[in-house]
Order: structure tokens, then C-alpha cells, then sequence
């Protein structure tokens, strides 16, 4: 990525991600020794002592947990069919809880809230579970607020909808995202690391300052019909993890980069839809083959497809070089006297005198400036109709791919 320092973006959000997880534990351990001394809340372990079911599922038999921490259990129900057969838990508060090794299966938490609470390696049984309007707290940046801290995902695989859900200033680490669908849902503000997204819908998100370091997709859709999935400036798609040798992956990573153009153009953020715009066409050219490979070769070194007004001068410049010295070997007239270089044994590199009139030549043919002083003999005059094709072809490139990022 041109525009972005990516070594330094990733470490400035890993570090940011690092210092999010200290702030929960330190929120987690002041909370818990405050609340100890005045109430003598301790912590609460759920393992497979617990209370269950008949199937071995783990039972929600309250409205709110503290400091606890459920181990290896399985929630939800074995049943299928829709709604009706869902384990719902509704209106319950989940307080600094930690979820380790934790199976979810047909589970629809509703109008749940999940305070500074950590998913350790949990994942999802046969059948997928569901987030409805739930809130996985967020708290003001800058503020250490211990009543209100953001959730921690490390290690999860997740099948699962979040509908109306708030997963702003989450942290979310090495998770497996698989039939995932993820509607009118807020995660501002959250970073993504080193996860993997197969079979995801987005819809109308709010995506703002979100973060995404080094991810993997396959079959990503955002899904915004109505344009109402948001991005900032502060967005951030970092490069896409796949293999370059399977086509699969290459055309995964390209229509990825193709919808966060999109995205950024429908948030009127012009100048960053072009970056990925630009990220699109070059990750499609991996697949190209022949002639549609050298078109997209050119577009790329001329423009930079319409995204690098400094290709368009280094391409000139380029242009400039190979042609004076073809002319130099080819030979010009200047004032009658036939100006042509011929290495020797005693002379292997032309006088830098005569080197001058070969560029400048060159560089009035390529600009059709034309002074007259100069004149192509023989092969050069092939050389010089090019140059001059190529040149107005060139100036003209430079000028529209400039104005269209001054404008942007």
C-alpha cells in the first residue's frame, strides 16, 4: 500500500489492541477488590459442576453474573427449527465474565450486555447462535472507566448473526468467522487481528475507525444496498492474507479491496476509495494472463489506474531516457553534421557535450516542442514519430490523472 505505512499502522493498532486488554485487567482487578471490600464479591467459577440440562446444556438462571467465569460448557439447545426452538436469554448482564473453552449451539441472547468480558477460544456448535441487540460495552476513548469496558475475542469460531449488536472498541484476535452475518451492527472503533472471514455478509454497519490487520476471506459480501454502512477516515483494511499461486484466493482478496473502495466512495471519502481501487486492480492482475496481463501492466506503470499521477512522470521520464539513447546510436543532424556515437576501445561512454543534444532532442520530441535545431536521420525519424505519439498520449494521461486527485 503506497499511501499507508503498513509496518507502522500495524504495530501503532497491535500496541493499541495490547494496552485495551491491560486496561481491562486493570479495570477488572481494581473493580473486583473494591467490590470485595464492601460487599465480598469473589470470583465464581461455572465448570462442569454446574447446572445443566437433560442434553448436557448449561442453564442461565439469572439476571446478572459477576466476575464469573464459565469453563468448558456447553450453552443453548440441541433443537433446530427456527426461532421457536432457540434457547433465548433475554435482559441478562454479564460483568467481567471470561468464557473459556465455552460451546454455543442455537443460543439468541437478546438485549444482553457484556461488560469487560473475554471469549477464549469459544466456537459454535452445528447450529448457529445469535446476538440481538446486544451490547458488548464500549467505553470513551481516553477514559479508563472501569464500569464500562470493551470485550475481548481471542481464538473463537464463530457461526453467528449480530443483529442490532454494539461490538465498538472490541478487541478481536486469531478468530474463524464462518457463516457469520453481521446487520445494523456498530464496531466502531474495534480491531480486528488476524482473523479469518468465510461465507460473511456486512450490512448497514457502522464500520468507523474500525481496524482489520492482516485478515482472510473468502466469500465476503457488504451487503449495502441502501448505503448506509459507514467508514471514516480513520477505516482501515490493512493487506489481505492469501496466496498468490491459488486463483481462489486472489479473486477473494480483489473483490474484498473492490468493496472497501466502494464503501470508502459512498462515504465521500474519494481519496481512499482510490487506494483501494488502485489495491484492486493490482491484486486482479495476479490472475491476468497475455494480452489482458500486459494492458493492465501498462495501465499500472502509466498511472497507476488513474490513482499515481507520479507514475505518469516516471513513465515520461523513462520514455525520455530510452529514446535519447536511441538516438544517440541512431544518430540526429545538427546543423548539416551527422551527430552519432560509436563506442571504441578508446572512447567507450560519449562525451557528456554531445550526451546533452541527444536528451534535449529527445525531450523537445516528447514535449512536440520541436526547436528545429535538431533534426532525426535515418532510423531516429521511426523513433522520433513514436516518441511524439507517445508523448502527447502521455502528457495527456499525467494531466487527467492529476486533476482527478486534486479534485478528489
Amino acid at each position: 500500500m503506497a499511501k499507508f505505512d503498513c509496518k507502522a499502522l500495524d504495530k501503532e493498532i497491535r500496541d493499541k489492541a495490547r494496552q485495551r486488554k491491560e486496561d481491562n485487567k486493570v479495570f477488572y482487578e481494581t473493580h473486583l477488590q473494591q467490590l470485595s471490600g464492601d460487599s465480598a464479591i469473589t470470583e465464581e467459577v461455572f465448570d462442569e459442576a454446574a447446572a445443566v440440562d437433560d442434553n448436557g446444556f448449561f442453564l442461565f438462571d439469572r439476571l446478572e453474573y459477576r466476575f464469573a467465569r464459565f469453563n468448558g460448557l456447553t450453552m443453548g439447545r440441541a433443537q433446530t427449527g427456527g426461532d421457536k426452538t432457540q434457547e433465548i436469554v433475554s435482559y441478562v448482564t454479564f460483568y467481567y465474565c471470561d468464557f473459556v473453552f465455552c460451546g454455543f449451539s442455537n443460543l439468541n441472547f437478546r438485549h444482553c450486555a457484556f461488560v469487560g468480558c473475554n471469549f477464549t477460544e469459544c466456537y459454535t456448535l452445528e447450529f448457529a447462535s445469535v446476538f440481538e441487540q446486544c451490547r458488548f460495552m464500549s467505553r470513551t476513548e481516553g477514559e479508563s472507566n472501569i464500569e464500562d469496558a470493551p470485550c475481548m475475542f481471542s481464538n473463537c469460531e464463530w457461526s453467528a448473526g449480530f443483529y442490532g449488536s454494539d461490538l465498538s472498541m472490541a478487541v478481536v484476535e486469531k478468530c474463524h468467522f464462518y457463516f457469520t452475518n453481521m446487520a445494523k451492527t456498530s464496531m466502531k472503533d474495534a480491531i480486528f487481528l488476524d482473523c479469518s472471514f468465510d461465507t460473511m455478509k456486512v450490512g448497514d454497519c457502522d464500520l468507523r475507525n474500525a481496524k482489520i490487520l492482516n485478515p482472510k476471506f473468502i466469500e465476503f459480501q457488504i451487503e449495502d444496498s441502501l448505503h448506509r454502512t459507514k467508514a471514516s477516515k480513520h477505516t482501515y483494511l490493512g493487506p489481505v492474507d492469501f496466496n498468490p499461486k491459488e486463483e481462489r484466493e486472489v479473486r477473494f482478496a480483489a473483490d474484498v479491496y473492490s468493496q472497501f473502495s466502494e464503501l470508502f466512495e459512498n462515504s465521500k471519502l474519494m481519496d481512499l476509495s482510490g487506494e483501494y481501487f488502485f489495491l484492486t486492480k493490482m491484486t486482479e492482475r495476479i490472475n491476468l494472463k497475455g494480452l489482458p496481463r500486459f494492458k493492465s501492466f501498462l495501465g499500472m506503470m502509466t498511472c497507476g489506474y488513474g490513482e499515481r499521477p507520479s507514475y505518469s512522470l516516471l513513465s515520461a521520464l523513462a520514455l525520455v531516457l530510452v529514446c535519447g539513447t536511441l538516438y544517440m546510436f541512431l544518430g540526429v543532424s545538427i546543423n548539416n553534421e551527422l551527430l552519432v556515437f560509436r563506442p571504441t576501445p578508446g572512447q567507450l561512454f560519449p562525451p557528456p557535450d554531445k550526451l546533452i543534444l541527444w536528451y534535449h532532442f529527445s525531450l523537445v520530441t516528447f514535449s512536440t516542442v520541436g526547436y528545429g535545431n535538431v533534426v532525426p536521420v535515418g532510423g531516429s525519424l521511426v523513433v522520433s514519430a513514436v516518441e511524439m505519439v507517445l508523448g502527447v498520449v502521455m502528457v495527456g494521461i499525467w494531466v487527467s490523472t492529476l486533476v482527478r486527485k486534486m479534485v478528489r
